[in-house]
């Protein structure tokens, strides 16, 4: 009996069930360069086996099931389902997890740095949001979250510490000195106070934070592993590509010279494209608010922004 007709037939994961399960877990888990759960430093049996069975445990989890055996008339439509739910299952989760860590790392900075304070009880905000002492930023801020990202890509003297996979605790993405600089920037740029999760979100799109490397070692679960479709791998090489012209298209010639050589510092960079520093930061942060809106919910972004960067140096690059 396949996965699909146990699911229809007891309205619960068997055995097949359960097996496609783990391996839409072990794929998606690897395309997605998703973080393994915690306790595991890779996605390894027991990481896979232990997120399989946290998607259905959770308070949705009864409903998920209806829509499966609902909406899935076949094995490859119930493979194709699944992948779906575990994909958003694990983005929920990566983004709590990244973004709940972010927080408490910017209440410990922000809380030993003098230029910012929590917002008084009683005032708009008060005992939630931040504020700058000097007292430039009064009020609560309601205004578009992409004013604030480009406020932040404006600090381009930054001192970036890369995360770790393999540390004892999550590494900080900057030191304390540049995630101030960047938080100030923004509230600035806000005039009015701010929640820390709305400097967290600017601070993550600044420094590109997302989920670790995965490590998999492939002989715990290449079992599993479902078999390359040509005809998907097509579809998702089109996709990619409609992706990065997409992007092209949004930039200027000089904006696809920045973009080619975008990973260097400004200095080098102003050296490759033959402008000034200044004008390369602002083109910079221009090229880098674009990147954001054109494909920052992308699920290939890796892919689209390599592929735009290597066709920005051809032709339409020049």
């Amino acid at each position: 009996m396949s996965a699909w007709e146990e699911l229809r037939r007891d309205g619960a994961f068997g055995t097949e069930a359960t097996v496609e399960l783990y391996r839409c877990v072990r794929a998606v888990a690897r395309a997605g360069n998703f973080p393994p759960p915690d306790g595991h430093h890779r996605w390894d049996l027991d990481a896979i086996m232990e997120t399989a069975h946290e998607v259905f445990a959770d308070s949705r989890g009864p409903q998920r099931l209806v829509e499966l055996a609902v909406k899935a008339y076949d094995d490859d439509s119930l493979r194709r389902l699944l992948e779906q739910v575990v994909r958003n299952f694990l983005r929920d989760k990566a983004r709590t997890t990244v973004k709940g860590r972010l927080i408490r790392r910017l209440r410990e900075v922000l809380g030993d740095d003098r230029r910012f304070a929590v917002v008084a009880a009683g005032r708009p905000g008060g005992g939630r949001n931040i504020e700058l002492t000097d007292g430039t930023t009064p009020g609560v801020w309601n205004g578009r979250a992409s004013d604030l990202v480009t406020a932040a890509y404006k600090v381009t003297d930054v001192t970036v510490v890369r995360w770790r996979a393999d540390a004892r605790r999550e590494s900080p993405i900057a030191d304390a000195t540049t995630l101030a600089t960047v938080c100030e920037a923004v509230l600035r740029a806000a005039g009015a106070s701010l929640p820390v999760a709305d400097l967290a979100d600017a601070v993550a799109a600044r420094f590109a934070v997302g989920p670790a490397p995965v490590i998999t070692p492939v002989d715990d679960v290449d079992p599993w592993m479902p078999a390359v479709n040509p005809v998907a791998q097509a579809q998702t090489a089109t996709e990619i590509r409609d992706a990065a012209d997409r992007l092209l298209a949004q930039l200027t010639p000089r904006e696809r010279l920045v973009l080619a050589h975008l990973d260097l510092p400004v200095r080098q960079l102003a050296e490759h494209t033959g402008l000034g520093k200044s004008v390369t930061a602002q083109v910079a942060a221009r090229v880098k608010e674009i990147i954001v809106q054109v494909i920052g919910t992308e699920e290939h972004r890796t892919e689209v922004l390599d592929l735009a960067r290597t066709l920005a140096t051809g032709p339409t690059g020049d």
